[in-house]
């Protein structure tokens, strides 16, 4: 029994606490109307945003048209380095999740004052709008069982997301609404007839930035419902659908508009059809379009191009809907195979039908990669740039720490050999640009909300700053110059995008000054260092500008959509095309002399597809100074009642109880009782889990009665994982005092598993070992128990076929109930230390076999189509002689979660089956050729 205290100990003294997982140094701050906790590193960024909180819920009420009074729990964090938020909308207990890394100016919510301003108003505007109650004393005394108001309940998706962005744009001056972004994408997918039908406004997930139309589109639809019938009418909406009379969204907003919504967005489609329309005319009529030429017509996500010193290679990540993204390297030679082909094929066609009359060629014809870089382990690469030699590409993986939380960090990929070397660790780099000599890079550091330009050391992976940590400032996209001696990125400072070009050296700033009213992004330097091209937002339309050194910017491209990602070569330029079906790559020569292009007066009467006039700017949102912190400790204990239980051919259990815990996850405990027939468990349990060390421990006390056999005690348990890309390692160790039928028990217990996942295109490979060992002794007699698993997966699309093998073997047990033990299913109410002995088969009634060694086989196979995953799986336990299989067939849908602090849930765990008998080798068996049923649930804390 040493064994366990002692490696408890080693770890807990060990291990490091997490960054941001419930085991950090978490505190909390409150104001009036809010708890807002966060890792401590994060305080600047919290003390920020929950200043403004209480103003922007005043602000938000009051164009809502309702104040909730709940107070609102509020988690800071930043799981995986990427701008975004949440908003849960439960009645009596709502939440709002905050994540710090600010998003660039090129993304769809780029467009801001502020980062958590913008994220606090969108946010929040969920919570009051959804949070509003019905006014119905039914639904009023249903929402106390699932607390839910009648809008989320009710409104589609585009209504939530479209009506939040609305707000977003009113209250901030900024955001997607007064963006170049929305208004290209608006223009662009009208004039190609692509804006989504009513059905797929709320949800399409199988087109490009068909999810992202919910908040475009559905901001817009909104908009000009509001102007065509009134202001207030969409306030008059939200108190007809929560109204004492229950209604549809559709009859409530055929009661405000006139007609249902799906008739009004058809004539709203029409109308911005016509000013998209409208906008290409007069485009046309004043000068022709500068694009370039098409160089690969691709579609999905395009990551930003690189071209290689020389010119003659480009780089570029490659994004699929049903693929990994992929890094690419192209030559950027004409493929004259390629032409010569297709002339070959032309002319055959010809020949042997003079009168045919082939396809003319339009698009340019599709590059065969030189190199490919595949994401490795689900992990994508991102981000490339090359290494002053040609040879190497620099770039960029979000990899994880131990505890699954993502972190930027900088690779290095050689293509001719295939050799791929990680430079820094958990450095939260981004937008990485090698020097002239390759020896460093500048790259951009977003970390704990702060974000900070930085030197990194390609040899060692050290990072020193070259701009000091800031939460006010937010910095993009630094490219060095050809001389090594400046930087030049996008900066945003005091409300807006700019361009800045920093001597290294000194530490001296140079603005750029871009057209008035416009926005700036992507900047990049000529190969001559004498000019800055970068991405210009005016009017509604984004194109590539020119910044000479020594004159006057100028438009180099003229574009319908949008152009992104300019990146010069010796003799052109290679940039992004929006268009509906993705991002095409196009290349404009820049030897030809590029004349300024004229100025055309489009009239606001045409937004939303060019940018709407800038609003007056709002007021700004008052800032209150938050209270001093505290720490978190114990966090504010929760509860939540529970209802489970579990059901077969064999018997059932019925389950009550309560859960207890905190929001971040620090402490959770279950309460639970059973009460149960033919042999499954009944009785008490009392189960928790402390998560605030980097070693989980937990407490299982309980009492229960299966087949007339009483067993009650206490566990306890220690639990370490570490997670890295593509696998994970777990160890684990338990210890049970215990009575079994009047007779003292103790079970030390030491467990290890091992997984690892990987993935190429469409396969994808999982694979899973693991070894548990028991020591007990019962009634002073000792005995032990040692079990080894293994698992094979192989998936393919949306098929997967699973293999899983275990095998038991036990020495010295005398007694049944420390035997091993075939059929029954998982309990909320026994601990792991009593369950690993079981051989669970809840297509079996319990107690089905009993012996000192065992053998499982198990296949499963889901392909997708079927309501679960076959399987087959057979069993086999014995005493001294191996008996023959039992086995059987059939269904199992298994879905399984980890605690949802958030959501006051706990672990959960539900199997829903049917299975039958194929064989049992006892004589008379009553079981063979039986059809067996199963649903079972299992809480943990």
């Amino acid at each position: 029994m040493r064994f366990f205290p002692t490696a408890l100990t080693v770890l807990l003294l060990a291990l490091p606490a997490a960054a941001q997982g419930p085991s950090a140094n978490w505190r909390t701050l409150e104001t009036p109307h809010f708890r807002v906790h966060y890792p401590a590193a994060s305080e600047a960024w919290a003390r920020r945003a929950a200043g403004r909180l209480e103003s922007i819920r005043e602000r938000v009420a009051a164009e809502v048209g309702y104040m909730p009074p709940e107070t609102v729990d509020v988690l800071v964090s930043d799981p995986v380095a990427d701008p975004n938020g949440a908003a849960i909308p439960i009645l009596g207990w709502p939440r709002l999740v905050l994540w710090t890394s600010p998003p660039g100016p090129t993304s769809a919510i780029g467009h801001y004052t502020e980062w958590s301003e913008l994220l606090l108003v969108h946010e929040e505007t969920h919570l009051v709008h959804l949070l509003r109650p019905s006014r119905n004393p039914w639904r009023q005394l249903l929402s106390r069982i699932a607390p839910a108001g009648p809008i989320p309940l009710g409104a589609p998706r585009w209504v939530v997301e479209g009506y939040a962005t609305v707000v977003e744009g009113r209250l901030t001056g900024s955001g997607r609404p007064n963006s170049d972004l929305r208004a290209a994408v608006l223009r662009r997918w009208a004039q190609a007839g692509r804006l989504p039908g009513y059905g797929l406004l709320a949800s399409d997930s199988r087109d490009w930035q068909g999810m992202g139309m919910a908040y475009l589109v559905g901001s817009a639809y909104l908009e000009w419902l509001e102007e065509r019938v009134g202001p207030g009418s969409l306030r008059k909406l939200w108190a007809r659908m929560t109204a004492r009379q229950t209604r549809s969204f559709d009859n409530a907003f055929e009661g405000v508009f006139g007609d249902p919504p799906a008739k009004l967005y058809d004539r709203f489609r029409a109308e911005l059809t016509w000013r998209a329309i409208e906008v290409e005319r007069r485009l046309g009529e004043a000068a022709p379009l500068r694009e370039g030429e098409l160089w690969q017509d691709l579609s999905w996500n395009v990551g930003d191009p690189a071209v290689s010193p020389d010119g003659s290679k480009l780089a570029v990540v490659l994004g699929s809907r049903d693929r990994p993204d992929r890094l690419v390297v192209w030559s950027t030679a004409p493929d004259e195979k390629a032409g010569k082909d297709w002339e070959e094929r032309r002319n055959k066609l010809l020949e042997l039908d003079p009168e045919d009359v082939p396809a003319e060629r339009t698009k340019p014809f599709a590059r065969k990669p030189l190199h490919t870089l595949d994401a490795t382990d689900g992990v994508e690469p991102t981000l490339p740039r090359w290494m002053p030699d040609g040879r190497s590409i620099l770039f960029v993986r979000f990899e994880p720490d131990r505890e699954g939380f993502l972190h930027p960090d900088l690779f290095l990929w050689t293509p001719e050999n295939g050799q791929v070397r990680r430079i820094t660790r958990e450095a939260d780099l981004r937008e990485p640009d090698p020097s002239p000599d390759g020896a460093w890079a500048v790259a951009v550091r977003h970390r704990d909300g702060a974000s900070q330009l930085v030197r990194a050391d390609l040899g060692t992976g050290e990072v020193t700053e070259i701009t000091p940590p800031s939460v006010k400032e937010v910095y993009d996209r630094p490219r060095i110059s050809p001389d090594g001696g400046r930087v030049v990125f996008a900066r945003h400072r005091e409300g807006a995008w700019g361009l800045v070009i920093r001597d290294l050296a000194s530490g001296e700033e140079k603005r750029l000054e871009p057209p008035r009213e416009s926005t700036v992004a992507g900047p990049s330097w000529s190969p001559d260092g004498r000019t800055v091209y970068a991405v210009v937002g005016d009017q509604g339309f984004i194109d590539v500008w020119a910044f000479p050194l020594d004159g006057e910017p100028f438009a180099v491209t003229r574009t319908a959509g949008a152009a992104f990602a300019p990146a010069p070569s010796p003799d052109g330029l290679y940039y992004l095309s929006l268009e509906p079906d993705g991002l095409d790559l196009r290349r404009l020569d820049l030897k030809q002399e590029i004349a300024a292009a004229p100025t055309v007066d489009l009239p606001r009467q045409l937004a939303p597809v060019i940018r709407p006039p800038a609003p007056e700017r709002p007021e700004p949102f008052a800032v209150a100074e938050p209270e001093e912190s505290r720490s978190y400790g114990l966090g504010r204990p929760e509860l939540l009642p529970l209802i489970g239980g579990s059901g077969s051919s064999s018997g059932g259990a019925f389950e009550l109880g309560v859960r207890g815990g905190d929001v971040v996850g620090r402490l959770d405990w279950l309460v639970l009782g059973s009460l149960s027939n033919s042999g499954w468990a009944e009785g008490g349990a009392l189960a928790a889990a402390w998560r605030g060390w980097p070693v989980e421990v937990g407490l299982h006390l309980f009492q229960a009665d299966e087949e007339a056999v009483d067993r009650r005690g206490a566990e306890l348990s220690a639990r370490w994982d570490r997670i890295w890309s593509g696998g994970r390692f777990q160890i684990s160790g338990r210890t049970l005092f215990g009575r079994v039928e009047g007779l003292d028990q103790q079970i030390a217990s030491l467990s290890a598993g091992y997984s690892l996942f990987r993935r190429h295109g469409p396969w994808r490979l999982s694979a899973g070992f693991s070894a548990l060992r028991d020591s007990g002794w019962t009634d002073g007699d000792p005995w032990s128990r040692s079990t080894g698993w293994a698992r094979l997966g192989l998936g393919h699309d949306g098929s997967r076929l699973v293999l899983d093998w275990r095998r038991g073997t036990s020495a010295d047990v005398r007694r049944p109930f420390d035997l091993f033990q075939l059929g029954g299913a998982d309990s909320s109410l026994l601990p792991d230390s009593v369950l690993s002995g079981r051989i669970l088969s809840p297509a079996l009634p319990a107690g089905t076999r009993l012996g000192t060694d065992f053998e499982t086989q198990r296949a499963e196979l889901d392909l997708g189509f079927l309501p679960a995953p076959a399987f087959f799986e057979r069993h086999r336990v014995w005493t001294g002689r191996s008996e023959d299989w039992l086995s059987l067939a059939g269904l199992e849908f298994h879905w399984s979660t980890g605690p949802i602090p958030l959501g006051r849930v706990p672990a959960l765990d539900v199997r829903l089956g049917l299975a039958r008998i194929l064989e049992d080798p006892s004589p008379g068996s009553p079981l063979e050729d039986d059809f067996r049923w199963w649903a079972i649930t299992v809480w943990r804390p």
